[in-house]
């Protein structure tokens, strides 16, 4: 029970998450000026957002009443140069207490855009880092299989033992030894 109430509180916040992201995307009227400045914008705020812990603190915090925390939301945006539309959004997020929704919303943001842009996320887990020159042959190669752009992103996990282990969407290539050790000592329990 307590487990189902967690994820429905995690969906709610992605799905909400991915809301905002879409109406700030929207109010880039697919201007692609006004969505660079806009992703660039963002990115640069996020930087500043895990760099000061009393940023982070300020923005999670429910304890800071809502009013209070536009104001000072407001004082924040005076001393930077985000564009309009950015800063606009970041208001519309403390009018609405979604604030502390703000990495959430990073990451859809950057989920629509990629999907806008033709691009597919493949997660790549290995035992160790995966060298440059390794990656953009992976890269290179699913691109050329897949038919699109491809955007790597790389999980190490020792659990594994070694080998690969390739996701794309809901589709699992899992060449890990130890899948490979889980399946021969499954073959062998049916012989």
């Amino acid at each position: 029970m307590i487990e189902l109430i967690l994820t429905n509180k995690s969906t709610y916040k992605t799905e909400t998450a991915n809301r905002y992201a879409k109406a700030l995307l929207l109010s880039c009227n697919n201007n692609d000026s006004d969505v660079k400045k806009t992703k660039s914008n963002f990115d640069d705020f996020i930087k500043m957002y895990n760099k000061l812990d009393e940023l982070k603190l300020f923005f999670q915090t429910p304890l800071i009443n809502p009013t209070k925390k536009k104001k000072i939301l407001l004082e924040i945006l005076r001393k930077t140069n985000l564009c309009e539309n950015f800063s606009s959004f970041l208001v519309t997020l403390a009018n609405n207490g979604k604030l502390f929704l703000l990495k959430k919303i990073f990451i859809e943001f950057n989920n629509l855009l990629d999907k806008k842009n033709g691009v597919l996320e493949v997660t790549v887990t290995t035992v160790d880092s995966i060298d440059k020159t390794v990656q953009k042959k992976i890269q290179s190669s699913l691109e050329k299989t897949l038919n699109c752009k491809i955007k790597l992103k790389q999980i190490n996990d020792k659990s594994i033992i070694g080998g690969i282990i390739l996701k794309v969407n809901s589709i699992m290539i899992d060449n890990s030894i130890r899948n490979k050790l889980q399946d021969y000592n499954f073959n062998e329990r049916l012989n």
